[in-house]
């Protein structure tokens, strides 16, 4: 498998492992003990092997920072429009 296609699919489980804990079955992640979905690879982690694969790791922190502000943004537009329909 080539470096970008390995690059896609750890940003794809890392994109995966960020659900919210209240969906899924949480335990110890398998490298660093931290509390993960299903008892996988943290995102963390995942992301410090992505750092590895693609030879920058602070280039792979930074996707990492800037999915999860999507996140938190995403959050704060859905909290919005709920509001928004209790009011109607």
């Amino acid at each position: 498998m080539s470096s970008y296609a390995r690059a896609v699919d750890l940003m794809t489980k890392i994109m995966y492992q960020c659900r919210p804990p209240e969906t899924t079955t949480m335990a110890q992640c398998r490298v660093c003990r931290a509390p993960s979905p299903g008892g996988m690879e943290c995102a963390r982690c995942l992301t410090d092997e992505l750092g590895i694969l693609i030879g920058n790791r602070g280039a792979a922190m930074q996707w990492f920072g800037s999915f999860l502000k999507v996140k938190q943004d995403e959050s704060h537009v859905f909290l919005c429009a709920r509001r928004q329909d209790a009011r109607q």
